[in-house]
């Protein structure tokens, strides 16, 4: 088989790696892809004036924006502006001579009389002047898009790589254009590369590419203008490439009004129609990026005031519903593969597969729910253990408010009241004996218990007779004796009560037994000191005066 040339220029349906390029290369053919995605006619006539010399030696043409001559004018209002544009391609296209094929790719999310409008026009124009046509949005169209599709814009790789075969496959039967007596009254168009602008700086010139294209850009920090050659052109739109983040063009005269800004943040090259078919280039005019630096620009494209703008009124209603009839000699919707029949193989394949695959997920599900379970039961566990602990801490705190510990309280303030007013009696007298408070009433403080020596000696039997000895030795000491005893005894009673209060609150406060201590034995013989005895003996005589019975002393 002859080895052809074959050119894409289209949208992001040529562009996948795996798709009608594959299919063309693994035919023997050469094939050039000039597409680009998410770009309407504008960018395949761009590439035609740009590429020129390469469609000219190509064997075969497939073009096709069809998508994006939708999604870019999206409305009744901006259709006109597509439909320029369509025209302008599809003339252009015609008089490079060339087999040419009008695909018609599948859409169905955006307005339908626009979907209707465009396909339409690109149906009838292609009839005109005598494209080969393949419409596979016909193919979805019938059955409500309810065929296997990549997406709502795209087929299959496989769908598209057999498409590409059966392309190459029957490339003899494709007809030329038609030979008609037909006048290129299009503008003239121009590619005009950045690099010919003014004010360039060379050193912000840099390459970019990817898995389809290459491409100089120029990273545009300084304000361009363009030469005396192209003024008089009106600026259509330029490509771009721009780095990841917003990035912002301004293209304005400064002695007018007259601008253009877009904000852009595709992240991949990129071709934009400024929608504004008179902005006229003069000596005024500037381009520059605004807020970011580093809009990278590749080129524009340019064309003349004069020539075909369609200004004319375009009969809306009328394109929208005409039926296009395809001559059986230009319709190859035949080369589509059987998408109803893939569509059979894979749903019967999902049937039986989807089960076997969807088991070992289903398993860990099954895992996993019962693991949740296990969970929630845990949770349910420990919010009840919650409840009680909740309800606990009221009970408690309804227990340590009720009777019993207020009478402690109230018993813990009467001595101390008690201790006051004994206080307020020594003092007294005192006044009348002529003698020193510091003298008369003697330092009573709580021993350290380090040790069962110090214990033994904070005992009230061991207090009590120490203060028995150091009085007896004046007369005003055995005067002030019963007062010192009895504070002794009240001062004694006081600590006792604070004391149990604390290790009722936190047991872990109590001392341990005097046997555990190392010097247990040596304390032992404080028992036989006199203090301690004399103490013991008024203890065992006064019990009335404590309470009746024997002290039990904790300390």
């Amino acid at each position: 088989m002859k080895k052809y040339n074959v050119v894409l220029l289209g949208e992001s349906h040529f562009c996948f790696k795996n798709g009608i390029s594959k299919g063309i290369l693994d035919c023997g053919c050469e094939c050039i892809n000039l597409s680009l995605g998410g770009t309407p006619s504008m960018q395949n006539l761009y590439e035609l004036v740009r590429n020129k010399k390469i469609l000219e030696n190509a064997d075969l043409i497939i073009f096709g924006s069809s998508s994006n001559d939708i999604a870019r004018y999206n409305s009744i209002d901006l259709f006109p502006q597509s439909f320029q544009v369509i025209n302008w391609l599809h003339k252009e296209l015609y008089f490079l001579n060339k087999k040419t094929i009008c695909f018609i790719s599948p859409t169905s999310l955006y307005n339908k009389d626009c979907i209707k409008l465009v396909n339409n026009l690109h149906k009838k124009l292609a009839v005109k002047y005598g494209f080969n046509i393949i419409d596979i949005n016909q193919i979805h169209l019938n059955s409500s898009y309810e065929l296997i599709q990549r997406d709502d814009f795209h087929d299959f790789d496989f769908v598209m790589r057999e498409l590409g075969k059966n392309i190459i496959n029957n490339i003899d039967d494709f007809s030329y254009p038609l030979l008609k007596e037909i006048e290129n009254d299009n503008p003239k168009f121009y590619f005009y590369p950045v690099c010919d602008m003014v004010n360039i700086d060379k050193n912000l010139f840099r390459k970019k590419s990817n898995s389809l294209c290459k491409e100089v850009v120029y990273d545009l920090e300084n304000i361009l203008k363009f030469k005396t050659d192209v003024i008089g052109l009106n600026i259509m739109g330029f490509q771009c490439w721009n780095d990841k983040d917003e990035k912002e063009i301004k293209i304005y005269d400064i002695d007018n009004e007259r601008m253009f800004e877009k904000k852009i943040t595709v992240e991949c090259s990129y071709f934009l129609d400024i929608q504004n078919r008179e902005f006229l280039i003069t000596d005024k005019t500037r381009v520059c990026s605004i807020k970011n630096k580093n809009f990278s620009l590749v080129g524009f494209l340019l064309a003349s005031p004069d020539g075909n703008y369609y200004k004319d009124k375009i009969e809306i209603e009328i394109l929208a519903n005409e039926i296009i009839e395809i001559p059986k000699r230009y319709n190859f919707d035949h080369l589509i593969p059987p998408i109803e029949w893939y569509k059979e193989i894979i749903d019967e394949y999902c049937s039986i597969m989807d089960p076997i695959k969807l088991q070992p997920l289903q398993n860990q599900i099954s895992i996993l729910n019962s693991t949740i379970s296990s969970l929630e039961q845990n949770k349910i566990q420990l919010s009840q253990e919650k409840d009680k602990i909740q309800q606990d801490n009221i009970v408690l705190k309804q227990t340590l408010n009720s009777l019993p510990i207020k009478k402690q309280q109230l018993e813990i303030s009467n001595l101390e009241q008690d201790l006051i007013n004994k206080k307020l009696q020594t003092r007294q007298l005192s006044k009348k004996l002529g003698i020193r408070m510091n003298d008369f009433m003697p330092k009573i403080t709580m021993i350290n218990p380090a040790s069962a020596k110090a214990r033994i000696q904070n005992q009230l039997s061991y207090k009590l007779g120490q203060a028995m000895i150091v009085n007896s030795k004046s007369f005003l000491g055995y005067i002030r004796m019963p007062f010192v005893l009895s504070y002794i005894k009240d001062k004694h009673k006081q600590e006792q009560k604070i004391y149990q209060e604390k290790i009722k609150k936190d047991p872990s406060l109590a001392l341990p037994p005097l046997e555990s201590y190392p010097d247990y034995q040596e304390a032992l013989k404080l028992k036989n000191h006199l203090s301690y005895k004399l103490g013991q003996a008024l203890m065992q005589a006064n019990k009335t005066w404590y309470g009746g019975g024997v002290y039990q002393i904790a300390i």
